[in-house]
């Protein structure tokens, strides 16, 4: 398989990681073999090569901040959006920053590869917020696959186990934890420590967004629901439907207080079906603490999703780092190259 990088951050380093340590693995397995023919960057440039990049190479001279320009064999593309337009890739991993008021310019280069027949995956949970419904169409549209398992709970199989393990069923409702920042800060509080003092470890350990306010208020949860709604539940849904607040108000005493209760306080992701909408909601909440919810420490995660016929199920992912993030890169990687060899598409 040919494949190229648009964003080539921590995320899109670990998968690479995963790439050259499982090289034999992959071939011996899912007789999956790949190179890279693209990578696009904000600051180390934008290079392609019909021959393949040295992996190895590129994440050395990432390591000690170089240039990609000057690689062997590599032609100096511009940009991410020339890059598309040239590269000839069977699979394009889009691993940008979030943009959590448009979800672009990621949802554009999603669509330009789409268009161009380009199967794509992204761990990019902002495209499928803005935009889920126009791409999957439009990858029906043009015959390419379009996966996101890394969107939402990084590489745990949500979308997957939905539409692989529950054929004929379908999702009512929904409601989880889905940002580690606030689960971090919250249970810390619990513990004892400051508030304060929870968001700089946090920091620490590379989960807070670029701006906190983006956990603390509540957003990154948003747009991990408005996701969840509209692949699970087949709504349309964007961010700026969801009836949201933050964890900011929440003091020692009242997780004293709910504690005293058997109760946790935790940040909520809910979405119902309701009178033919999906109602999303995001908030703190009062759980039981030997609750799927309620238990969960440190940066963990959780989901629960309610069925017409199999009832409840609940993913729970404990303490989750990027390694897992990159994991879904790999999953969605092996299920488009399944596919493909399966209908005879080309790689």
């Amino acid at each position: 398989m040919k494949i190229a990088f648009i964003g080539f951050g921590g995320v899109a380093r670990a998968f690479a990681r995963m790439l050259i340590s499982r090289r034999w693995q992959l071939q011996e397995r899912y007789g999956l073999s790949w190179r890279v023919t693209a990578i696009a960057t904000a600051n180390h440039g934008c290079v392609s090569s019909n021959s393949g990049l040295d992996l190895d190479e590129v994440l050395e001279r990432l390591e000690r901040n170089a240039t990609l320009a000057g690689i062997a064999d590599s032609t100096n593309c511009g940009d991410a959006a020339s890059l598309i337009e040239k590269c000839k890739a069977d699979i394009l991993f889009e691993t940008t920053p979030l943009n959590p008021e448009t979800g672009e310019p990621a949802a554009s280069y999603l669509r330009q590869a789409l268009s161009r027949r380009i199967n794509a995956v992204t761990a990019n949970k902002g495209p499928i917020a803005f935009a889920y419904r126009e791409l999957s169409q439009l990858a029906a549209r043009h015959g390419a696959q379009f996966r996101f398992e890394g969107t939402v709970m990084d590489g745990a199989p949500v979308f997957n186990m939905v539409e692989s393990c529950l054929p004929g069923d379908r999702v009512l409702e929904f409601r989880g934890v889905l940002n580690s920042t606030t689960n971090y800060i919250l249970t810390g509080m619990e513990e004892g420590r400051p508030y304060e003092a929870c968001l700089e470890e946090a920091r620490g350990l590379g989960i807070v967004e670029a701006n906190p306010d983006y956990d603390l208020d509540g957003h990154d949860a948003a747009v991990k629901a408005v996701a969840l709604a509209n692949v699970l539940m087949g709504a349309d849904a964007r961010p700026q439907n969801v009836e949201r607040k933050g964890i900011r108000g929440i003091t020692s005493d009242d997780l004293k207080s709910a504690a005293g209760a058997g109760l946790g306080i935790r940040l909520i992701a809910r979405a119902k079906a309701a009178d033919g909408r999906t109602i999303i909601r995001v908030g703190p909440e009062r759980v039981p603490v030997g609750s799927p919810m309620g238990s969960l420490r440190g940066t963990s995660n959780a989901l629960t999703i309610k069925t017409e016929l199999m009832g409840e199920l609940t993913l729970i992912e404990a303490n989750p780092g990027i390694d897992q993030t990159a994991y879904a890169l790999l999953s969605d990687m092996i299920i488009v190259h399944s596919r493909l060899d399966r209908t005879g598409g080309t790689h």
